[in-house]
Formats: C-alpha cells, structure tokens, sequence
C-alpha cells in the first residue's frame, strides 16, 4: 500500500495543481465578467484584478507544485542517504 501511494504522490500533485489552475482561472474569469454589470463604480480595474488574479492564481499554483516536488526529492535523498550510512554497519 505504502510503495502505491509513493508512486502515485507524483500524480495526486499534477492533479491537485491542475485544480488550483482552474479554479484561479474560473474565479479570474467570474471577477472579469462581474465588470460589465451595471453599477461598478470603475469597470476597468475590475477586470485589471481579474486578470491578476488568473496569472498570480496559476503562478501560485506551480510554486505548489514545485515545494511538493522539493519535499518529495528531499525525503528520497534522506532515505538513500540513510541506507548508504547503515550499510557499512552490516559488515
């Protein structure tokens, strides 16, 4: 079970990062659709922070995916780097 869920980490990431990618995008696309609706005191930036809100919403969403790939690189390393220590203690 353990040996299923290490390798399928790498995929449950690109799934999880892809949902923050459309969710950023459909939350951006909402904001910019709310600037055409009568009322808005000033359309245009509305539809400015909609746009920030799309590229900083997908940028923040691969620095997600990044820091999981760092700790999942990290962990591996700790555990080659502890069986390369026990393994003179066999001898």
């Amino acid at each position: 079970m353990r040996d299923t869920l290490n390798k399928s980490l790498e995929v449950l990431i690109w799934i999880a990062t892809t949902l923050m990618v459309v969710g950023a995008c459909y939350l951006g696309a909402m904001v910019i659709r709310l600037s055409g609706v009568p009322g808005v005191p000033d359309p245009s930036w509305v539809m400015v922070f909609g746009f920030l809100m799309i590229i900083f919403g997908v940028t923040m969403s691969f620095v997600f995916a990044g820091i999981c790939f760092q700790i999942m690189d990290i962990r591996t390393f700790t555990k080659h780097a502890a069986f390369a220590l026990r393994m003179p203690q066999k001898r």
